[in-house]
């Protein structure tokens, strides 16, 4: 059984998030120089990628999903719709509230966006068979549960 250090386990953790971090901020960024040629702006991308396709959602929902004002959602939503990747539609049972759904446009665009997302970085191309087997084991412990 080894000794536990619970001054080493704090800085050894910390170092492991720093250096995560920094990757996941450097894919970031290469994700968003990888989709400009979409056309969309990097907030307008994230909002289309927090939509379900087949979901009607609530302009409210949204703001609440977004974390901000309906205002936001509704500047959000116009440049989305003059876009053609969503469109507003009244809701089934209450029509003075909008609800928001991706077009064929929005939704083929979301589908291009994810598997451009999901390529594995080259970085792991660097990694050992037995080093990869480890990492899969370890991110799948760090999903949410």
């Amino acid at each position: 059984m080894e000794d536990r250090d619970p001054e080493q386990d704090e800085q050894l953790k910390s170092e492991i998030w720093k250096s995560l971090y920094e990757f996941f901020l450097d894919e970031h960024e290469r994700h968003l120089e990888s989709v400009a040629e979409f056309g969309v702006s990097p907030g307008d991308l994230k909002a289309l990628m927090r939509l379900d396709p087949g979901r009607r959602e609530p302009m409210r929902a949204l703001a609440d999903m977004w974390r901000c004002d309906a205002s936001t959602v509704t500047w959000i939503v116009d440049r989305l719709e003059k876009q053609g990747l969503v469109e507003r539609q009244a809701h089934e049972t209450d029509r003075r509230v909008k609800v928001v759904v991706l077009s064929q446009r929005g939704r083929q665009l979301r589908t291009q966006v994810f598997d451009r997302f999901y390529q594995p970085p080259a970085a792991l191309s660097d990694l050992s068979h037995a080093d990869l087997k480890t990492l899969h084991r370890l991110s799948i412990q760090l999903r949410p549960r």
